[in-house]
């Protein structure tokens, strides 16, 4: 018989006891303004850092994993578009060879991709910390709304169901 379930908030994580973390209303949290010099893009990604539900988690320790994970993205989209611009250059033996920016450029994204980790940013890495996924609360009835067959037509007969017929006992 398999054990029974935790009741939902109540689960602990087994290595170090405390319970998993869940950001149900995300409430808003003082932006940090943008480190100065950003790209665009990068700039663009620290604003929207802002508006999704990592950002509920944000305390000042976490702040400095902020900062490296916006210089590291900064650092990678610019280098990746100067590389981009000759991808191929002329090494000691006169042979083509890649672009040494994009081993900077790589070096950077795995910066960009440990600190996403801590920090809860994209789908998976959110969830892996607890990260709840709750855009709005919806009321029973407003569900039912939703999902019912309303269609105002009181005068048709429903159809039964016919798994019902199974259960009754009288099989087609």
């Amino acid at each position: 018989m398999p054990r029974a379930k935790k009741v939902a908030g109540t689960a602990a994580d087994p290595r170090n006891g405390q319970r998993a973390l869940t950001v149900v209303g995300g409430g808003k949290v003082e932006r940090l303004p943008a480190p100065r010099g950003l790209s665009k893009p990068a700039k663009a990604a620290w604003e929207a850092f802002w508006d999704d539900r990592p950002a509920a988690l944000m305390t000042p320790a976490a702040t400095v994993v902020l900062l490296r994970w916006v210089d590291a993205l900064d650092r990678y989209l610019r280098t990746t578009a100067e590389a981009d611009k000759n991808p191929l250059v002329t090494g000691s033996q006169n042979q083509e060879v890649m672009n040494p920016l994009y081993r900077i450029a790589e070096q950077a994204l795995s910066t960009v991709t440990t600190c996403e980790k801590q920090l809860g940013i994209g789908g998976l890495n959110a969830s892996q910390l607890g990260l709840a996924a709750i855009t709005e609360a919806r009321s029973l009835q407003d569900m039912n709304a939703r999902y019912s067959d309303d269609d105002d037509s009181e005068d048709e007969e429903e159809e039964p169901d016919p798994r019902l017929h199974v259960i009754e006992g009288d099989a087609i």
